[in-house]
């Protein structure tokens, strides 16, 4: 039975259950909030959909993590065949690295538009509590952090333990690689600990949002720079432009990113996790979000050596364009 559409203590009831019970909203509101977008409903119905395995005494399931992790193997595998049938060396590092990029880049690809859906249907709090918002947004954070912490864990072990692996030595990683795992292994527990409060979510997406804004077109950037050395493409004489064009658009957006936008990003949610701004009761312990600084702060340092080469092939297409050259 269905009453008192507009009344602020509605109730839905049917023969056997109370269904809904909320006090202070009328029923209209109700089904205002619960309106899941378009873009978040694959989310929320994949996450639904699979099974449950918990993390012991938690109610953080991994199997969605888990399942992500070996669609994106997969993934990786089925691409690296594909530039083999295309004459990329068989087993060669050049071709590991371009199947790993094409992976990143439907990896971001997909999970951008989630990421600006999530963060624009609910007020920005970075260290707000999930619990207070509908289940469907619950529902498609979960699936979402799921996804990237998927990402982390297959990258972890396909391109740093398999790919790396020498008979009778193990994997060998040079500092750069170690350098991606602690960023993997970090920006995991961040989500995770997220997960397990139930709180700062925002802050980690926001985030995610603008680290992964400019990865699209740098995996594009890295694919083509590998593609310009094989035999089997440079008969492509279009390539070359592409690479140039591209080069140039990835380096202004990733200065945007980094130079522009980042800064006021990290010290916005740095002072949202530090400083309750008077709220009483902190939703993030001052403990954690003190551990999530190094976290929220070394990407953003980590990068200037790629906002330096991105401001040097910014300034060299200038020159190129003032003496009339072509980029």
């Amino acid at each position: 039975m269905l009453y008192n559409l507009y009344n602020k203590n509605t109730k839905i009831e049917d023969d056997n259950n109370t269904l809904l019970i909320r006090t202070g909203y009328s029923l209209y509101d109700i089904i205002q909030m619960n309106k899941i977008p378009t873009i978040l409903q694959p989310w929320v119905h994949l996450y639904r959909s699979t099974p449950k395995l918990y993390i012991p005494y938690t109610k953080i399931d991994i199997f969605f993590s888990l399942l992500c992790a070996i669609a994106f193997s997969t993934l990786r595998i089925t691409f690296r065949y594909i530039l083999y049938y295309f004459g990329w060396t068989v087993g060669g590092e050049d071709t590991y690295f371009a199947a790993a990029c094409m992976t990143s880049f439907c990896h971001s690809t997909l999970i951008l538009p989630g990421l600006a859906s999530l963060l624009l249907s609910q007020p920005f709090v970075p260290s707000g509590k999930l619990e207070t918002s509908p289940q469907w947004y619950q529902d498609a954070t979960h699936s979402i952090l799921s996804y990237c912490t998927g990402y982390m864990i297959y990258d972890s072990v396909i391109g740093y333990v398999i790919e790396t692996w020498q008979p009778g030595i193990g994997p060998v990683l040079t500092m750069d690689d170690w350098t991606f795992v602690g960023h993997h292994l970090l920006t995991s527990l961040y989500m995770l600990s997220c997960r397990l409060i139930s709180a700062g979510h925002m802050s980690a997406m926001i985030l995610m949002f603008n680290g992964e804004f400019s990865a699209p077109i740098m995996n594009m950037h890295f694919f083509l720079e590998k593609a310009l050395e094989q035999d089997c493409c440079k008969g492509i004489e279009w390539l070359p432009s592409l690479f140039a064009s591209n080069e140039q658009v990835f380096s202004i957006v990733y200065m945007v990113c980094r130079v522009m936008v980042s800064p006021f990003v990290i010290s916005y949610v740095s002072y949202d996790l530090l400083f309750t701004r008077g709220r009483e009761k902190r939703d993030v312990p001052l403990w954690l979000a003190i551990s999530w600084m190094p976290m929220c702060w070394g990407v953003q340092f980590g990068s200037i050596p790629w906002i330096m080469t991105c401001m040097e092939k910014v300034k060299a297409s200038s020159s190129m364009v003032g003496n009339g050259g072509e980029l």
